[in-house]
């Protein structure tokens, strides 16, 4: 009801303007798949998701996004990119860093959901169903309400570069690798994209205090077509 009464707010001062409308809970796509669309019944729309699954890899090191994601560093994109070897001590070293840390009440629960998620995407095929999973989602939510996919945009997404006041940078390969990977599962659907962000700590072009960031993934978009 509130979103039906903004929109006809803005559509009342803006008759031409394409508006872009969303779901709630960060743009999620399960929060879209819940809108009715036929109650705003108006072609010169588009409907837009966020995703950043998984949120273990683009959110590593984000020092407001939870009281687990802090303690996350280090860790490849996909998981496989390097030995297992190595894999492992990069978790022993967040596991060491939650236990000295983290509140002691909480620590059992941070270590207990570290292995929960590195076990759903520790494999391609895991990895390929929890990234698919919200194009899917938004794909059924459209063919079930006779939205057509240029009618739709993953609006944001993106993989974390440093956060402020953090030492450490996500290597530039892994980020290029997530947004070709994404931007492929885009356009496979139909729809259009775009990448958060221009500058910042999910900057593609400037990182912080006039620095650019790697060109990697600038390079992936420069390349597309």
């Amino acid at each position: 009801d509130r979103q039906r009464k903004l929109f006809a707010a803005a559509r009342s001062s803006a008759t031409k303007l394409t508006l872009v409308l969303t779901g709630a809970c960060y743009s999620a796509a399960s929060s879209l798949e819940k809108i009715d669309p036929k109650a705003i019944p108006d072609d010169n729309v588009i409907w837009t998701f966020h995703s950043y699954d998984p949120f273990l890899l683009t959110h590593q090191g984000a020092t407001w996004a939870g009281d687990f994601i802090p303690y996350v560093t280090g860790l490849p994109y996909p998981l496989t990119a390097v030995p297992k070897a190595q894999l492992d001590v990069t978790l022993d070293t967040i596991r060491a860093r939650i236990k000295a840390e983290a509140p002691w009440t909480r620590q059992s629960g941070l270590l207990a959901y570290l292995d929960e998620q590195v076990a759903s995407m520790d494999s391609p095929d895991k990895l390929l169903g929890l990234m698919d999973a919200p194009f899917k989602k938004v794909e059924a939510w459209a063919k079930a309400n006779g939205v057509k996919p240029e009618n739709i945009s993953l609006g944001e997404f993106g993989m974390i570069r440093q956060e402020y006041g953090n030492a450490y940078v996500m290597p530039a390969e892994y980020r290029a690798a997530y947004v070709r990977d994404m931007i492929g599962r885009a356009e496979a659907h139909g729809f259009s994209w775009a990448v958060w962000s221009y500058g910042g700590a999910f900057g593609i072009v400037d990182a912080f205090n006039g620095d650019k960031a790697e060109p990697d993934v600038m390079d992936v978009i420069r390349g597309l077509h």
